[in-house]
């Protein structure tokens, strides 16, 4: 089987919307129409999970009905209105954007903006902070020290001392796996999408399990 175009197809952990939102495109770069059950096929993701981001997408204008109405019997035939690129747009069933998660993404581009240049909290949260999502130095803070317990960043320099008097810790990218962030999860680790792997789990004592760290 030929490789998909690398346009067409994000690299590494592709979920079900992912799939469904590249075979969506890939109708649109073909100047056809499809419908769900199309979808559901190309995509091998169950129907009900088709029909639902289908919805999300239509009530976010990515997607428009290609007829008014269907023939007795017959699906309806829709198409991309609103081309968002390879990577699958993340809505709610209104079609608001999920904003979860977008600020590591802002964190990680300016990590990989910097190609080998350190960086401290304080300088990643104003560089990474937008107007819509400003990203805190405490958050900022976090996500450096997670992505160096999991070999993503080197420390250039310690940090001394703590408060606005302190100097804080400097770090570099040192591996660079792809455009998507590593995400810490739940269980305080972080998922790198582009690999599709769970990369790092921060240790767990006994003593951090009962008092907390």
């Amino acid at each position: 089987m030929s490789r998909k175009p690398v346009h067409l197809e994000m690299i590494g952990g592709a979920g079900p919307r992912q799939r469904v939102w590249e075979a969506a495109r890939r109708h649109l770069l073909a100047s056809s129409a499809f419908t769900s059950a199309d979808l559901s096929r190309a995509a091998k993701v169950e129907m009900g999970i088709v029909t639902e981001y289908m919805k999300c997408l239509r009530a976010g204008g990515y997607i428009a009905p290609v007829d008014a109405t269907a023939a007795h019997g017959q699906s309806v035939r829709y198409t991309v209105v609103r081309d968002n690129g390879a990577e699958a747009p993340r809505l709610r069933r209104d079609g608001t954007t999920v904003t979860a998660g977008l600020r590591q993404e802002q964190m990680w581009r300016v990590l990989r903006m910097l190609k080998g240049a350190d960086i401290n909290y304080r300088e990643l949260a104003a560089h990474a902070s937008t107007e819509s999502f400003p990203v805190d130095a405490t958050a900022a803070n976090s996500y450096l020290r997670d992505l160096h317990g999991a070999k993503y960043l080197q420390r250039t320099a310690e940090g001394k001392g703590r408060g606005r008097g302190g100097v804080p810790a400097r770090y570099r990218l040192v591996s660079d796996t792809g455009p998507k962030p590593p995400m810490v999860t739940r269980v305080n680790g972080i998922y790198d999408p582009n690999l599709g792997q769970l990369i790092w789990i921060e240790p767990v004592t006994e003593e951090t399990a009962i008092y907390g760290s």
